[in-house]
């Protein structure tokens, strides 16, 4: 026995959607802007080139001047400190010079460094920009789905209540009876599959953005727009990639510091010059005596071969550092490439007004049940059939999204205007 048109009906009366108060809303725009100032790790990684602009600095500055002196405070005729012009004091200043190039290398060199962390705060920044994208993507298509199946939700467990309490009077079967149950266990463990995944996907999110609240993702419809195609051979973008992803810069940039520290231990070989002057007054040739020092060690020990072959290591690994880098960014960019011509092949073959026939499907199903078009089963399976669908094809969309997100990173480009 039918279920009377009036219950039927009734089951059709939506959910108030509700939304707590203090959820932070964002659009992806204002996610980036979030990002930039909150994160602590870019903050740590942006101490670490000021780290490296103060040893920039340091390298600079030349040895302080070496001052001493030396006064007689006692002896036989003298047991006490004279300091008048009978007395004997020495006065000394020296300073000391890096020879053959090594502090305008020592510069270079920290220069160097300096890069090698503005190019690690950039790859960082990036990195977590598609982190933050592909987990915005993720939620809003996530709870787009879950926004989709939660009116077909109501209305199963209208119906199935509804079966329940025909059940009990007699009027319909068990089956039929445990047939709506199923089903509405089945949307049930599908909704909340989605709701873990959209708490999971707004604590990554409120982790990178260092926020408390829960975060929902509404991007705007620029954010949602689908890009125009690539305008690059994937050779280009694998060699634009290959010149311009701040880890290859990093990477690079190590090789230059390594060079150039190598070219320094080699020149701190040589030893350093120590230039002063000294005044001796009643303690030399002379009663007052000026004189002109200079000093340098001699190098017959310590050639600084030790910190010479150190370096030479350290530059033959930061090459072999450079290579390595070029191969694994080479094959990011083709990976992402070929992901995304995966997924946008899929999403190609769906009619294009496939979503609007999914809603006209969903609006339809009641009315041909109650109308005795559809029978029980088929409307289960044509309900199953309908959600089932709508998760997919927004995942669907979401890891699209997120496919531009890793092509971006792999390639250290904004291809994408959004």
């Amino acid at each position: 026995m039918r279920i009377t048109l009036a219950v039927l009906l009734c089951c059709l009366t939506p959910l108030p959607r509700l939304m707590a108060q203090d959820t932070l809303r964002i659009t992806l725009h204002q996610a980036d802007s979030l990002l930039l100032g909150r994160s602590l790790a870019l903050i740590e990684k942006q101490l670490g080139i000021d780290q490296a602009e103060a040893d920039r600095v340091q390298a600079k500055l030349f040895n302080n001047p070496q001052f001493s002196s030396s006064w007689v405070v006692g002896g036989q005729q003298l047991p006490y400190l004279d300091i008048g012009p009978d007395g004997e004091k020495v006065m000394a200043v020296e300073q000391l010079f890096r020879i053959a190039g090594q502090r305008s290398l020592a510069v270079k060199a920290a220069t160097e460094r300096k890069h090698v962390s503005e190019a690690e705060f950039a790859e960082l920044a990036a990195s977590l920009r598609m982190q933050l994208h592909t987990a915005f993507y993720q939620q809003y298509f996530a709870q787009r789905s879950a926004s989709a199946i939660a009116s077909q939700l109501a209305l199963l467990n209208n119906l199935q209540a509804a079966y329940g309490d025909q059940y009990e009077k007699g009027n319909v079967s068990l089956k039929d009876a445990t047939r709506l149950r199923t089903a509405f266990f089945a949307l049930n463990q599908q909704r909340i599959t989605l709701r873990q995944q959209i708490i999971a996907l707004q604590e990554q999110m409120g982790n990178l953005l260092v926020e408390t609240r829960p975060i929902t993702a509404a991007p705007s419809a620029s954010e949602l727009a689908t890009p125009a195609p690539l305008q690059y051979a994937p050779d280009t973008l694998v060699a634009m990639a290959q010149r311009q992803r701040p880890a290859a810069l990093a990477a690079q940039a190590a090789l230059e510091a390594t060079a150039l520290d190598l070219k320094l231990q080699h020149r701190l070989a040589v030893p350093d010059l120590a230039i002063g002057a000294e005044y001796d007054q009643r303690g030399n040739l002379h009663p007052q005596q000026t004189s002109v020092t200079l000093g340098f060690s001699m190098p017959l020990f310590d050639r600084n071969q030790g910190r010479i072959k150190w370096a030479e290591a350290a530059n033959k690994q930061a090459d072999a550092e450079v290579r390595q880098s070029k191969l694994t960014i080479g094959n990011e960019v083709r990976k992402a490439l070929d992901n995304m011509a995966v997924l946008q092949e899929q999403l190609n073959a769906t009619n294009p007004g496939f979503d609007a026939q999914l809603d006209q499907l969903s609006e339809s199903l009641v009315t041909n049940y109650v109308k005795n078009n559809i029978q029980l089963v088929e409307f289960t399976d044509l309900f199953d059939s309908y959600n089932t669908t709508i998760i997919a094809l927004n995942q669907l969309k979401a890891d699209l999204q997120s496919a531009y997100e890793q092509l971006e990173f792999a390639t250290g480009q904004r291809l994408f205007n959004r």
